[in-house]
């Protein structure tokens, strides 16, 4: 079968274009538009005859006001990192051109800011790794580890979204600076709040696969970052494996032994006494992000990079993806990935949109990246030329089926088609 690439690539163009004027004046959200631009520099590096301009227009978007007034929590920052990292890996040179410094420093901005905290007028921040350290019971000390309240950690080395504190906060003005005032002024992850309560802060896979990837990133590019990877996967390795129970492992064994997915957030606080483990607030033992799954394998094939006996680090990815590719489809015929589960879409589905862009993202690094990950994707596309996950969701994509607002819908197509062009046409070779 031969693959319409030329078909393709013209539709990821008109794509990136009208993604590009999108992100012009896009204001909802800060994060959004920091995922995004990753993948545009993807189809740069991938199409280099599109020349800077849109690291101009990315440099501009974080100095205004729009963008700057909803970058809130470590996630928010996590986003802009990653995708301003790739200014420090000599192949991206050409899509940041004169920009280059300029993004290699808002990278270390932002992981300064992820991993550190940042300075503040009233407030204390202290970073993903240390929220649970640094929590803030106001005046009523024991809140969180009161058997009511209870959010005590089950495993060391886990990060965080956002800093913990029981009282309310005096709110940021509407326009900056905010060193008065807290972006995030009433704690959402509450157990005594049934509206905010499933929100978080809590440990959520996200946080797990933004952080890691952000320091191995910058540690391959000699930063001295990968010190700061190794709690993280020791809190992955824990609740991949350690849980009695297969319900509450961060890992869902999909039954065959070649296919795992990594659920949304972790099950279960620390025991409060007598193996008492309190959940975690909108735990769903079925619910799972493809977001996660492209963090996650992203995550784990650069921390091989580090370790390359990690077996586990090895194997997973392969399963993870085999695991997108048979549950987080359409139909078992349909094989077009999806943002996520059905139930955890009707969560937040404005945010969750993203997941296949972001899982197509991960997967196209990693079959660069990795050897086996690249020759089991082309031994699905082989294997069914017509009815594999890559060529379907191309289809998909190309007929302008995509889910999202007017920033996903774009990002979504251009993930998935920038990523079926590169698979399809080694496919074919």
């Amino acid at each position: 079968m031969t693959y319409p690439i030329d078909k393709y690539g013209l539709k990821a163009k008109e794509t990136f274009d009208s993604l590009a004027r999108t992100i012009a004046t896009y204001t909802a959200n800060a994060w959004r538009v920091g995922n995004a631009l990753d993948t545009m520099f993807d189809y740069m590096f991938y199409f280099p005859e599109e020349k800077a301009r849109v690291a101009q227009l990315a440099l501009c978007r974080w100095k205004s006001d729009e963008i700057q007034k909803t970058m809130c929590w470590y996630d928010d920052f996590a986003w802009w990192g990653i995708a301003s990292a790739k200014a420090f890996d000599d192949r991206y040179a050409h899509v940041f051109d004169s920009y280059r410094s300029e993004f290699q420093a808002l990278a270390m901005e932002c992981w300064t800011v992820v991993h550190s905290g940042r300075p503040h007028e009233v407030y204390k921040y202290k970073g993903v790794p240390n929220v649970w350290e640094n929590r803030d019971e106001g005046s009523d000390r024991g809140y969180f580890t009161r058997p009511d309240t209870w959010a005590e950690p089950r495993y060391p080395g886990g990060t965080w979204q956002y800093e913990m504190f029981k009282d309310a906060r005096h709110k940021c003005p509407d326009n900056r600076p905010c060193d008065g005032g807290e972006c995030s002024y009433k704690n959402p992850g509450d157990p005594k709040d049934p509206e905010h309560g499933y929100l978080g802060p809590f440990q959520l896979t996200l946080m797990q696969g933004l952080y890691m990837v952000l320091a191995l990133r910058l540690r391959a590019s000699g930063k001295g970052t990968e010190k700061a990877a190794e709690p993280v996967r020791g809190f992955l390795q824990n609740w991949f494996f350690d849980p009695v129970s297969p319900e509450n492992k961060l890992l869902w064994d999909l039954g065959d032994r070649a296919s795992v997915l990594v659920r949304e957030r972790v099950s279960t606080y620390a025991s409060r006494g007598q193996r008492d483990f309190p959940a975690v607030q909108g735990y769903e033992k079925e619910e799972a992000w493809s977001g996660d799954q492209g963090l996650i394998l992203g995550a784990l094939l650069d921390y091989l990079q580090l370790h390359e006996s990690d077996r586990d680090a090895q194997s997973l990815p392969l399963k993870i993806m085999s695991g997108v590719f048979s549950r987080l489809v359409k139909s078992p015929k349909d094989k077009v990935v999806v943002p996520g589960t059905s139930g955890l879409l009707i969560k937040d589905l404005d945010d969750y949109e993203c997941g296949s862009g972001v899982f197509w993202r991960y997967l196209l690094h990693g079959f660069d990246q990795n050897p086996a990950l690249r020759k089991e994707v082309l031994k699905l596309v082989v294997a069914d030329r017509e009815n594999n996950a890559i060529y379907k969701s191309a289809e998909d994509a190309y007929n302008g089926n995509s889910l999202g607002d007017v920033l996903f819908k774009d990002f979504n197509t251009l993930a998935t088609l920038t990523a079926a062009i590169e698979i399809l046409k080694s496919a074919e070779t």
